[in-house]
């Protein structure tokens, strides 16, 4: 009877055991998510991998671990930490193909396997532009993910994955549509949407991230209320996260709401004093130099820009900093300092980095002539634009359209276009679309762009009035345009939102 007994003890107690050492290895997860999310990177490295040691053969610790450098590589593009990141993640597929082979229905291996391809893919397309790479990974990651919801769809943590692919895939420009004949998938972003839900409202590991990547696609789809409601949940669970008030700020920049903007970043370097990482620091002061610009403050624009540039690496995009911060200055009568920022202009970014490209001919447009009175009062009415003072950006449109005896069609289309987005955002569409038709039959030699913008812009409008037939014709003829200007690889990806916001409020 003894020897019965004790074999039943040891297998009562092993079980025992190794339900402890979940609840540890959980319990550690989710405090290092947390710091994680709070931009304490150190913190959270140190739970992973007392994971790892706890549970050597539990994929939780490792996958964990390799996002913190994931992260780190995200927001900074940072090459050490991107090479760290793709050796931890070799190696968790290694594992948990090993864990496969022997059993194909072990969905925790297959959840971290496809988990890492996934988020793996957008880190190797973000830093490296391997669309090939990045191609083979989501599909593999997809591949793994959909095993798992298949076996056991309550495995909520794997929908994040799932609809961060199919609301991605479903978004692919034109130019690089013939992936998604490798991919085998075109996606559906609905269905992704769903699944993002899923992972946020049930996921154990995954509710905070979909809910940011839920922020991001409501702000994207101009549904703002949405985009507020899930930043506020993010807030409420993370209050002493810098990087969540960051999110915040940004979001309530895109909607006219500077002051309150300014007011989340501020928070957003006070929460990160002792914490000290250098990405808020350099994000938010950012944001503050570009809220001041658009306040007309452009002394603070300054302030601010310098205090950015003390953080700056060889990575970043700057091109655009350079401009607003010499724009401030010259503005300020200060052109000899401003030469200095615009002189500093980098040529050495992607070649798919549009916004860097369009800054660079700017910064070589003011480094070949100063500013003019004109020109300060078109940066005066767009920034007035931009923060909702609409009726001011009008009489300053005016203001311009009197002084330009001799109309200058680079000019012309900058004023025309202002003063249509003005009525677009006052939802006054045919006096929006009556303006943005005056670009249509002129020439700028510089401002190139503001043409097939402009039959965008109308297209926009023509949707908002319930008109999509007539729509596409002009987004058709928006990219029908053949020669090039600046933003011309966009234009597709931002037909394609527009068609689909339009799709889901009708």
């Amino acid at each position: 009877m003894k020897r019965i007994f004790i074999p039943i003890l040891l297998f009562a107690l092993l079980k025992v055991s190794a339900a402890q050492d979940f609840n540890q290895v959980h319990t550690l997860i989710s405090d290092g998510i947390a710091a994680t999310y709070n931009i304490d990177f150190n913190s959270a490295l140190s739970k992973f991998q007392q994971a790892k040691n706890i549970a050597p053969n539990d994929p939780r610790g490792p996958f964990f671990e390799s996002t913190v450098y994931f992260w780190k590589a995200m927001l900074t593009k940072n090459k050490t930490d991107y090479e760290t990141y793709l050796n931890l993640s070799d190696k968790i597929i290694e594992k948990c193909s090993e864990t496969i082979d022997k059993n194909e229905n072990d969905l925790d291996a297959q959840m971290y396997m496809g988990w890492t391809y996934t988020i793996r893919a957008f880190l190797v397309y973000t830093v490296d532009k391997n669309v090939l790479k990045a191609a083979s990974d989501i599909k593999d990651g997809n591949k793994a993910l959909t095993f798992v919801v298949e076996k056991n769809p309550n495995y909520y943590d794997a929908y994040l994955g799932l609809g961060v692919y199919n609301y991605m895939i479903s978004m692919i420009p034109r130019k690089l549509q013939w992936l998604t004949s490798i991919l085998g998938y075109s996606g559906n972003r609905e269905e992704g949407k769903r699944q993002l839900e899923t992972a946020a409202s049930k996921g154990t590991y995954t509710s905070t991230e979909a809910k940011f990547y839920l922020t991001l696609l409501s702000w994207r789809e101009e549904n703002f209320t949405a985009a507020e409601g899930y930043a506020h949940q993010l807030t409420g669970t993370y209050p002493e996260s810098p990087a969540i008030w960051m999110l915040w700020g940004l979001l309530l920049s895109q909607q006219d709401k500077t002051q309150e903007s300014i007011e989340a970043y501020e928070k957003s370097i006070e929460l990160n004093k002792g914490k000290e990482a250098d990405i808020v620091y350099k994000s938010s002061y950012g944001a503050l130099s570009t809220a001041y610009f658009r306040l007309n403050d452009f002394e603070k624009a300054v302030e601010y820009g310098k205090k950015f540039m003390q953080y700056i690496s060889k990575d970043d995009r700057l091109n655009n900093r350079l401009y607003s911060i010499g724009a401030s200055l010259e503005l300020l009568g200060k052109r000899n300092e401003a030469m200095e920022f615009y002189n500093q202009k980098r040529t050495d970014f992607p070649e798919d980095n549009e916004w860097e490209k369009y800054h660079l001919r700017r910064l070589n447009i003011r480094i070949s002539r100063p500013l003019t009175y004109v020109d300060s009062l078109l940066i005066t009415a767009d920034n007035n634009r931009s923060i909702g003072k609409y009726e001011e950006a009008l009489d300053d449109y005016r203001k311009i359209n009197e002084l330009d005896q001799m109309p200058n069609e680079d000019v012309t289309v900058q004023v025309n276009h202002g003063v249509g987005q003005v009525y677009y955002r006052q939802k006054d569409y045919n006096k929006a679309i009556e303006s943005f038709k005056r670009n249509l039959n002129l020439h700028p030699a510089e401002e190139k762009w503001l043409v097939p913008e402009a039959y965008f812009q109308i297209g926009r409008c023509l949707l908002k009035m319930g008109k999509i037939a007539e729509a596409k014709e002009y987004f058709d003829k928006a990219e029908d345009i053949d020669y090039d200007y600046d933003f011309k690889d966009s234009m597709d990806g931002k037909i394609k939102n527009e068609l689909a916001k339009s799709e889901i409020k009708n």
